[in-house]
């Protein structure tokens, strides 16, 4: 079964652009605003300046560091929330096939995520 006829849902294909959607976008900069003012916040606290999270300097704390840390953490957020979003829809799909069971508290997405690993990645000569 190709995986483009199991990303469709209940007719409707699924969005093509599904890392750029607005969701996973304003996530993102919405805890990377609340990082930037949590560092201003404590600059102004600790009276001292501290670089714009992804600005590199060699004067950076460890509290700057765990910002910048944490600011692309949330940027990798971008690519996570579409791409699970996706996977849970692919599970959703997969389940009403009959290709994989979800129990009441389990996750689509990792199921879905565990179907396609053996299918795809868990041959004896896959080399990685």
């Amino acid at each position: 079964m190709p995986l483009k006829a199991i990303m469709r849902n209940k007719g409707k294909s699924m969005k093509p652009d599904y890392l750029n959607t607005p969701c996973a976008n304003e996530g993102a900069d919405d805890v990377i605003a609340l990082l930037k003012l949590c560092q201003q916040l404590q600059s102004e606290k600790d009276g001292r300046e501290r670089p714009a999270p992804g600005t590199y300097s060699r004067d950076e704390d460890e509290f700057a560091d765990r910002i910048r840390s944490a600011c692309v953490h949330a940027l990798q957020l971008r690519q996570l929330l579409p791409i699970t979003t996706t996977l849970s829809a692919i599970g959703a799909e997969m389940e009403r096939r009959g290709e994989i069971s979800v129990l009441p508290g389990e996750d689509y997405a990792q199921k879905a995520l565990a179907r396609l690993t053996v299918q795809y990645l868990s041959s004896g000569d896959n080399t990685q």
